[in-house]
């Protein structure tokens, strides 16, 4: 029982965050980091950086208003100001929930 439980009272959030249950599967062996807000992006291979959220492409570098950052590991278009960001991790990898979408992530 307490497992149902647990696992209930993980899962009410995420689908209140726009997120489907075939999409919380796939966070299954995740742990929530925190939330952050996005302040910009920076590409490393052009050298273009923007003050809004667009979306990631492959090894866009997404920055935090705490200055720290996570690396675009696929490609989704999404435009926001400032949004906020939830980041999971397992042992290896890290998932960033932006709106209704889950991004791949990479330190």
């Amino acid at each position: 029982m307490k497992k149902i439980l647990f696992s209930s009272i993980l899962l009410f959030p995420l689908i209140g965050f726009g997120l489907s249950v075939s999409d919380i599967e796939d966070l299954v062996g995740y742990r929530i980091l925190g939330k952050k807000i996005i302040t910009g992006w920076y590409d490393p291979d052009s050298g273009k950086k923007g003050t809004s959220f667009e979306g990631c492409n492959y090894g866009r570098l997404i920055i935090f208003t705490d200055n720290t950052f996570l690396r675009c590991e696929d490609y989704n278009y999404d435009y926001d100001y400032m949004p906020s960001a939830i980041i999971l991790a397992n042992t290896y990898n890290f998932k960033m929930i932006v709106g209704h979408t889950i991004y791949n992530m990479s330190r």
